[in-house]
Order: structure tokens, then C-alpha cells, then sequence
């Protein structure tokens, strides 16, 4: 999918380059045997702790990191709530003030909107329980982070268009929601890294809310309106997928494609020629950390105020292994 065509269409208010505080598919390593074992979940009083999680929503990508959140539970003998949160900031604030009412220990979250979680933060604070935000940091204070650095995975995307397109070319950017930390940092590392590359263009930027069927509504458009287009730079695996699947229906096989996450179905999609790259974001680890760190604040211990989990550039060539890594 190459050549230039024309198409016919510890406060967490943090970038995670600059830490002063913490801020769709199966995607995980799994933890070694030794760290599983390193962790004791016991309380003071020798009585088994809890802990609840809530998710902005358990799409495709947050199950893996659900799943790493229960099996770093079971292996410590911890009792876990995990909650979906549908989207919804009421409902997640309801399940926090419910988890601290039932008496959990700690609160692991991956926030619905990472500006407007100030209540969640009191609530946990007031109760003197400690919270721990994994995926996506917040603005509000929490006791540690668990998460990727967003910004070097668009930097990643933009880094290979750089040397697939030396040249530069024209490219057009389907964003998620723009309340998300990820979105505006994963656009900003692409675009900083086209800007280093020089040459490039970004044409057009879209929310496409992390959305195949919104993606593919924003791609046909671009198609009819008759935008330039060398690449899309998608800001995850679904919109990523949606685009791919336009460019398929249209005949188009000139045009780069992108995504982040290297979901099960962006992997196949890069066995069969249709995606060309991707960026692995292990969320079964930031679940399983999630746990870990929140099991260190309560026994008590010293915890990194952000616990980085890298991301990793994924090829065609290399959607076996990491077919293999997930698990399919």
C-alpha cells in the first residue's frame, strides 16, 4: 500500500514526557513467574484485601487489561470487583463511591474522561483509600499511574511513514475522542514526528470516537470529497481496520495505513496485505502492574508515581510473533 494517489472523496495534569505526578482485541505479555511471586496481599490484620476496578468501557482492548487486573488478583489471593462503566462519568463515580462503601482497599481505574474525575479522586482520598489509574492519566491527583507514554507511540507511526516515505507525502489522521489523553498525545507524536521528518502534510485530523464504523463514515467522505491522501494515521486498531476497509471496497491499494494497539484483527489484517503497521500496547500489563502497584500502597510500601509499560512497533513480518504474544 504504497506510491501517492489521488483519492476520489502529584497533580496528574502531566504529559507523560514531563511526570511531576500520575497522572479493540488481547494484548498482553504475560508476567514473569518471579514478579507474580514478589507481591503480598495480606493485610496487617492478616485479612484477605480487595480491590475494585472500574473501565471507561471493556471494549475489545480494555478486557485484556481486565484480564491482567484479575490474574495479578488471583495469583495474590485478592478479591477483585471489576466494574464497566459503559462511558458513563455518573456511573463510574457510582461504582467508586460503591467499591470504598464496601470496603475495598484500593480503587483501580481507567478514567471515562481524564478531565473530570476530581470527584473519584476526593471520594478515594477522603476514605483514605488509594487509587491507581491505569491506561490513560488523569488531571485529578492519584497515589501512582500505570500506563504507556502515548505520545512516543504516534511518534512511532510517524516515524515509520517517515522511512516508507522519504519523500514526505499527505496524511490524514483519525483521531479518538478528544477528551482522552491518548488521542491529543498519540496526534501530537505523529504530527511532531512528520514535522521532524520533513516533507509532510496532514490534510485532514477527524474524531472518529476509536470507532471502526465511524472511521469508515470519515474515510468515505475523505474519498468523495476528493482529498489527496498518501497515508492514514489512525490513533488505534479499529479506526485503523475501518479504514483499511473502505480503501479495500474503493480498489485503493495505494495509501499507507497505520493504527496502534496490535489487536488480533489488526494482525491478520497485516497478514493479508491490508494493514501496515501498528504499535503493540501491552494492556494486559498495565491491568496486571495496576494491581501490583496497588497492592504495594496497601501494605504500605514506596510506589513510582508513573510505572512506564512500553510500546512496540509492529511489521507485517512480525504479526505471527505477536499473534503468538496475545495469545491467538
Amino acid at each position: 500500500m504504497k506510491k501517492k494517489m489521488t483519492v476520489l472523496m502529584l497533580t496528574c495534569a502531566l504529559t507523560i514526557v514531563s511526570l511531576t505526578g500520575c497522572g479493540g482485541n488481547k494484548e498482553h505479555a504475560e508476567p514473569s513467574s518471579d514478579k507474580a511471586e514478589t507481591s503480598s496481599a495480606g493485610k496487617e490484620d492478616g485479612g484477605k484485601i480487595s480491590i475494585g476496578f472500574t473501565a471507561d468501557y471493556l471494549s475489545d482492548f480494555m478486557s485484556y487489561v481486565a484480564d491482567g487486573v484479575e490474574k495479578a488478583c488471583e495469583e495474590n489471593g485478592v478479591g477483585v470487583s471489576v466494574q464497566d462503566a459503559d462511558f458513563d462519568v455518573s456511573k463510574q463515580l457510582q461504582q467508586v463511591e460503591n467499591f470504598i462503601n464496601s470496603g475495598v482497599d484500593a480503587v483501580v481505574i481507567k478514567p471515562v474522561d481524564a478531565e473530570a474525575c476530581q470527584p473519584i479522586s476526593d471520594a478515594c482520598k477522603n476514605a483514605g483509600v488509594p487509587l491507581v489509574v491505569v491506561n490513560t492519566a488523569m488531571s485529578a491527583p492519584c497515589d501512582s499511574y500505570v500506563g504507556s507514554d502515548h505520545t512516543y507511540s504516534g511518534e512511532l507511526q510517524g516515524e515509520f511513514l517517515a522511512e516508507e516515505m522519504p519523500k514526505g507525502g499527505k496524511v490524514a489522521i483519525l483521531m479518538g475522542e478528544t477528551t482522552v489523553q491518548a488521542t491529543t498525545q498519540r496526534t501530537d507524536g505523529v504530527k511532531a514526528a512528520l514535522e521532524k521528518a520533513g516533507g509532510f502534510e496532514v490534510v485532514s485530523e477527524m474524531d472518529a470516537g476509536w470507532m471502526r464504523d465511524e472511521a469508515m463514515d470519515t474515510v468515505e467522505n475523505w474519498l468523495n470529497s476528493g482529498l489527496e491522501i498518501d497515508a492514514i494515521v489512525a490513533n488505534n486498531d479499529e479506526m485503523a481496520i475501518g479504514a483499511s476497509m473502505v480503501l479495500e471496497e474503493n480498489n485503493v491499494d495505494d495509501v499507507l495505513v497505520c493504527g496502534i494497539d496490535a489487536s488480533e484483527d489488526a494482525l491478520n489484517k497485516m497478514k493479508d496485505g491490508r494493514l501496515d503497521m501498528t504499535v503493540f500496547q501491552n494492556g494486559y500489563q498495565q491491568g496486571y502492574q495496576g494491581v501490583e502497584t496497588a497492592i504495594q500502597l496497601i501494605n504500605g510500601e514506596t510506589v513510582e508515581e508513573f510505572v512506564d509499560v512500553p510500546y512496540e512497533p509492529v511489521l507485517p513480518n512480525q504479526a505471527d510473533e505477536y499473534l503468538e504474544k496475545i495469545g491467538k
